[in-house]
């Protein structure tokens, strides 16, 4: 029996998935943008002498997604129900996400989608 609470989500899958939603209505995908705007600034590359900014918005993107009480969880559970996403999902795509080998590709191709 596997204890990981996290299991593997296909990056490739679940990127062209949110691509697909965002076609289908404005207000869905402003929601969905948020989510993708989180998972860049908690996946943003790590840089010596960078601003203090930058690690408190990775702070704040990781804080809002793992989350599982309290207002921050709440505010991320109702952004990923507008969106159409469940947020369990997006919490283990995230936890994929930060343990890729090739980080800097699914950060591309989340530009591409905003």
């Amino acid at each position: 029996m596997n204890n990981n609470p996290y299991q593997e989500v296909d990056v490739d899958v679940s990127v062209l998935s949110l691509y697909d939603l965002t076609d289908k209505d404005a207000h869905q995908s402003l929601y969905i943008a948020v989510v993708l705007q989180a998972l860049l600034d908690l996946t943003k590359p790590t840089k010596e002498n960078e601003k203090s900014s930058i690690q408190l918005e990775r702070d704040q993107a990781h804080s809002w997604i793992f989350k599982e009480v309290g207002v921050t969880c709440r505010n991320f559970s109702d952004t990923c129900y507008y969106a159409g996403l469940q947020p369990d999902t997006v919490r283990h795509f995230a936890f994929n996400i930060i343990n890729s080998e090739d980080i800097i590709d699914v950060r591309r191709r989340f530009h591409s989608l905003l």
